[in-house]
């Protein structure tokens, strides 16, 4: 058990916090990436908390299950980031699924990458159309690094992923997820983060939104 499980919210809150900040919580079956791309953005009035994997339990079951020790207010949302390279094979697969509906039946939003969140990194810098080669995680990584000049995931830089790619990257998801079948398991590569980008706009106040973000607004002016 950790401190964060007694909180009404799993953030330490100063003068500077409003109640009705909007917190997005997010569990991931990644240890490193997630949690420091996230935290490159700071944006007003929203909060959002990366609950990485730990001690190496990144199965579905666990993730959902981590994510769901953590109190949330009405307005706040809980979100799953997984990715199919843990779930490729046998048994797998069916435990991965099955732990999809129960986050949604617990009202969890999901958002799958297949491979990978690296995919979803790279969305930031090439067309979604090149993605389709990509066999597996290790690829998409040497991809990401191929774009980049250099990718370590244990040490992401803040000047790969400015504010101004991130809209650019959920064009390219978006139209990419609509080509790809599977429903909750992905048949070809797409990464369904940018779900959660777009409900962050939509649960923040426009005009306090970044204009690199306005785009994503259900009705952007």
């Amino acid at each position: 058990m950790t401190i964060l499980q007694r909180k009404t919210r799993p953030l330490t809150r100063d003068t500077s916090d409003f109640r009705d900040d909007r917190l997005f919580l997010v569990a991931c079956d990644d240890t490193y990436a997630p949690e420091q791309y996230f935290g490159f953005f700071n944006l007003t009035r929203v909060k959002i908390h990366v609950v990485p994997t730990e001690d190496g339990t990144s199965h579905a079951k666990h993730v959902l299950e981590r994510l769901m020790q953590f109190k949330c207010d009405e307005d706040d949302e809980r979100w799953l980031l997984l990715d199919t390279d843990h779930c490729t094979k046998g048994n797998h697969i069916r435990a991965f699924v099955s732990a999809i509906k129960k986050a949604k039946a617990q009202n969890v939003n999901v958002a799958v990458s297949r491979s990978c969140f690296e995919v979803w990194l790279l969305l930031h810098y090439v067309d979604e159309s090149s993605l389709a080669p990509l066999a597996n995680a290790s690829e998409a990584e040497n991809a990401l690094r191929e774009a980049i000049g250099e990718y370590n995931k244990m040490k992401l830089k803040k000047e790969h992923y400015p504010l101004s790619s991130v809209v650019a990257a959920c064009q390219r998801a978006e139209r990419l997820d609509l080509t790809v079948n599977g429903g909750d398991l992905p048949e070809r590569n797409t990464s369904r983060v940018y779900l959660l980008w777009k409900a962050i706009a939509a649960k923040a106040l426009p005009s306090q939104l970044p204009m690199e973000l306005r785009p994503l607004l259900p009705n952007p002016s």
